[in-house]
């Protein structure tokens, strides 16, 4: 079987992903500049097609608008098909992207507009990287001192790293299935007709 993830948390793009439980990417869906409420239902229903038995969503920093579709869209399908529902946070994904070769520290980053980045500092240990709280920092005083700095968002910093972010999403779900899976307590869905 494999897990759907959504990643909504970027201002002008939404990723939804089938991967393997290891994180292979099976087929993508990114969808820019869109309208989510309309875009992003299709391209939900157009992975499930062979079956999930887990969902993963992204649970910020980022689109406030953003995160709440994602978490909304993940939600229902969760709820609908009995599956667990995992949270990773979006500078995380960003962290999956990377290989043990990317040096010893690294800054996450994505674009928080209005001129500012959402960052956190990586630092691997053991194969993984840990991730530190993201913070908002804003973008012209942004001083990464030598520390290479890697974005799936085209970002005006000097020597930043292109991360693919169908790629990371998928290379994620195996960090957020180690997790316990979202409490619904108090979350119901009620369905109108």
């Amino acid at each position: 079987m494999s897990v759907l993830a959504i990643d909504t948390s970027a201002r002008q793009r939404a990723v939804c992903v089938r991967a393997t439980r290891g994180g292979e990417l099976i087929r993508a869906e990114v969808l820019v500049s869109v309208a989510l409420d309309v875009a992003l239902p299709p391209a939900v229903a157009g992975l499930l097609d062979a079956g999930v038995d887990a969902v993963v969503v992204t649970v910020g920093p980022g689109s406030y608008t953003g995160l709440r579709a994602g978490m909304a869209a993940g939600l229902g399908v969760a709820h609908a098909l009995g599956l667990p529902l995992h949270g990773i946070g979006s500078l995380e994904v960003i962290a999956a992207a990377q290989t043990a070769d990317s040096g010893p520290r690294l800054w996450l980053a994505a674009d928080a507009g209005r001129g500012g980045l959402w960052v956190a500092a990586a630092t691997a240990v053991n194969g993984t990287w840990r991730v530190a709280a993201p913070e908002r920092v804003d973008l012209a005083r942004f001083d990464p001192q030598g520390i290479p700095v890697v974005s799936t968002d085209a970002l005006a910093v000097a020597g930043v790293r292109a991360v693919r972010p169908d790629v990371a999403l998928a290379r994620a779900v195996p960090i957020a299935l180690q997790s316990p899976a979202l409490s619904r307590v108090g979350l119901r869905a009620a369905y109108v007709e």
